[in-house]
């Protein structure tokens, strides 16, 4: 089913929908972006109140951490027995269907609503917009009419997803209005479906929207294939690679803003990397000196080696990196060649078994 709610700005449809959910009681609280009172961001909350909901930002252009990581905190231990509206971009859907498939979301009583997403702006300039006296939200609107990406973050940029996959229940978009302030509501399951039915939206038929996902998506995968390109050839060899990461302090932001990134206790941060002066003294000893902090290349290869299968390239890790290190298009170029060996697509299908999870016998033979 497809409805249309008609509004002069995206986020004043999107705000209807959402109170006509929490108000007839489709769902008992919403996760959604609210925007901060200062005006310089804006963050998920856990919402309750409708008063609150006058706040929500669903299509805001900040994604300052990924939702589904966020969900996992909420649901990780137990399923809610409430239900929940999810508000999330496609980048977040799908690392939270990895989520679920490492046991790290239980998704009962979850309404996913995913949003059509363009693209976002980084963090820190969206704070320097607003400081400036400008407005983000007017500026990010204005350049998605006129099809502008340069203002994007650089994640963004390579994004071949602009839409909720299938495990959206709802999908909340503003591809095919013709950006004219009013969005659409699809129902993609049949939670969703019975939802819209409940609400009493009617049914209308639209024109144009694959057309132009579809050229977003051509436009967007030639880019993503030429930086693929540039970056294999530049991080070809240990010495590009160390040149690559040579600003590392080895903060582990990254790993930590990181949705695939979970376990509990991380070799990364375990005895194994405690070492006392002897052992400083034996290095310095063989090689006249060595770099401080210690084994920053070794850090990012085994988070390579560890997550790079179920990358969904949101890119958190870069928008974490405080020493500016193109993160993203790095782990989600190898984790594309490392799914491919598997055929696996990460984030696109829950019957999908993760490489690092399923062992075949038949597999990687090639490899003697």
């Amino acid at each position: 089913m497809t409805a249309r709610i008609k509004s002069d700005e995206i986020n004043k449809g999107a705000r209807e929908f959402l109170k006509n959910l929490l108000e007839k009681k489709m769902v008992d609280a919403l996760i959604v972006p609210l925007k901060l009172d200062t005006g310089r961001g804006a963050f998920p909350a856990f919402v309750t109140s409708m008063d609150y909901l006058e706040k929500a930002m669903p299509f805001v252009p900040l994604m300052p951490v990924n939702t589904a990581t966020q969900v996992s905190k909420i649901t990780r231990m137990e399923s809610s027995t409430k239900k929940i509206g999810v508000v999330m971009r496609p980048c977040e859907i799908r690392a939270y269907i990895e989520l679920i498939k490492f046991n790290q979301i239980e998704p009962e009583n979850l309404v996913i609503i995913g949003t059509d997403c363009y693209g976002v702006i980084d963090s820190l300039e969206y704070k320097n917009l607003v400081d400036s006296g400008e407005n983000p939200d007017e500026i990010f609107l204005n350049n998605l009419k006129q099809g502008k990406e340069d203002y994007l973050r650089r994640a963004c940029k390579t994004c071949t997803n602009p839409v909720p996959n299938k495990y959206a229940d709802i999908v909340m978009g503003y591809f095919g209005t013709g950006m004219d302030g009013n969005i659409l509501l699809i129902s993609q399951t049949e939670k969703g479906e019975e939802i819209l039915k409940a609400l009493e939206y009617q049914e209308e038929e639209i024109q144009g929207r694959d057309d132009e996902v579809k050229k977003l998506v051509e436009k967007r995968g030639a880019y993503w294939e030429d930086v693929k390109k540039k970056t294999f050839e530049e991080l070809n060899g240990i010495d590009n690679l160390l040149k690559f990461f040579d600003t590392c302090i080895d903060c582990h932001n990254c790993k930590d803003q990181c949705p695939i990134c979970f376990c509990k206790e991380c070799f990364w941060e375990s005895p194994v990397f405690e070492f006392r002066p002897p052992n400083y003294f034996e290095w310095a000893e063989k090689k006249g000196a060595f770099r401080l902090p210690t084994d920053t290349l070794f850090f990012h290869l085994g988070r390579l080696s560890h997550m790079s299968h179920s990358c969904v390239g949101c890119g958190m890790c870069e928008d974490a990196c405080p020493k500016g290190i193109e993160l993203q298009r790095l782990f989600y170029g190898v984790g594309e060649k490392t799914a491919a060996v598997f055929d696996y697509h990460p984030g696109m299908d829950l019957e999908e078994e993760p490489p690092l999870t399923t062992f075949r016998e038949d597999e990687l033979q090639e490899l003697g």
